[in-house]
């Protein structure tokens, strides 16, 4: 997944180290799987499919798969799995970037190879078929969040009910924390420089992510190019729309909706998450001063 993870455990029930060699087993199992780096994962061996066969995936990439489509349905497109060439062309994924920002034509022509409902899943038989030969899949938006989850359904299952899970700053939370109140997690400002709170939440049984572009970005003769690319557009996003954090019981979920609100800019996200009732708080540049907005059920969980 490219990044760093931590996990604290009340362990007095359990064994730290065999918790450990479960979670590793799981986390590379579901790199195997997902990853867009490893040649033959599961995911890379669908993309490398030129022909429009069924292909058959594991129960757990499927079970990722199913939650991208509906949340791709929902989001109309905000969310979609099928980004990677617009990711590669504008430079976040490999080497195609030449310092040459794309033409509109070509933007235009690597729509064509874009969109969640060029895949014909096949509930029945747990497989996806192309519509075009060149559509991939790319699950960095949200394979991170299923692995937070993963990693939390391990530690459970060593009788574990107090703990915390965090892979590259996406957090989930059961029981309590040593102090016996809830796990307090940061939520940082959307600044390039250094790590500053913006504020503290409290966390049970829940789990949290957060979207952004200020420090994932490029810049070509003093415009910026944020690394968040809107599927419905072809282009980096541009509203002032800094940082979004989505929580939500499963963290595949936050992970997914958190980038999908970040897309949408801050009026559609606000007024999406109050339709969803979704615990969501969003940080917004105004100038040079940053302003925050939150849903009435995000409220609960500031500390």
């Amino acid at each position: 997944m490219g990044t760093t993870y931590n996990v604290i455990v009340d362990s007095s029930t359990a064994s730290p180290q065999d918790i450990y060699q479960d979670i590793e087993v799981e986390l590379k199992d579901i790199n195997q799987l997902m990853s867009t780096y490893i040649p033959n994962s599961e995911i890379n061996r669908f993309n490398q499919l030129a022909n429009a066969s069924c292909f058959r995936f594991s129960a757990k990439t499927w079970h990722v798969l199913q939650a991208s489509k509906q949340i791709y349905d929902e989001t109309n497109g905000a969310f979609d799995i099928t980004l990677g060439p617009l990711i590669s062309r504008w430079g976040f994924n490999v080497e195609e970037y030449d310092q040459k920002v794309p033409s509109e034509e070509q933007v235009n022509q690597l729509l064509t190879r874009v969109g969640t409902d060029k895949l014909e899943f096949d509930h029945i038989n747990q497989c996806i078929s192309k519509k075009h030969p060149q559509i991939t899949i790319n699950l960095s938006a949200i394979a991170k969040g299923y692995g937070v989850d993963r990693v939390a359904a391990i530690i459970e299952q060593h009788g574990v009910n107090n703990y915390l899970v965090e892979i590259g700053g996406e957090t989930k939370a059961k029981g309590i924390n040593t102090m016996g109140s809830k796990w307090r997690v940061a939520i940082e400002q959307p600044v390039s420089l250094k790590q500053q709170k913006m504020l503290v939440v409290g966390l049970t049984d829940t789990s949290i992510a957060t979207s952004g572009d200020y420090r994932n970005y490029y810049e070509v003769d003093g415009e910026r190019f944020s690394h968040t690319i809107n599927p419905r557009t072809g282009y980096p996003i541009s509203h002032k729309l800094a940082s979004v954090s989505v929580i939500h019981p499963q963290n595949m979920y936050a992970d997914a909706y958190a980038t999908a609100l970040n897309v949408m800019g801050p009026d559609e996200a606000l007024a999406f998450a109050q339709q969803h009732k979704l615990p969501v708080y969003l940080i917004t540049h105004e100038g040079s001063e940053l302003k925050s907005q939150r849903t009435e059920s995000f409220s609960k969980f500031i500390q």
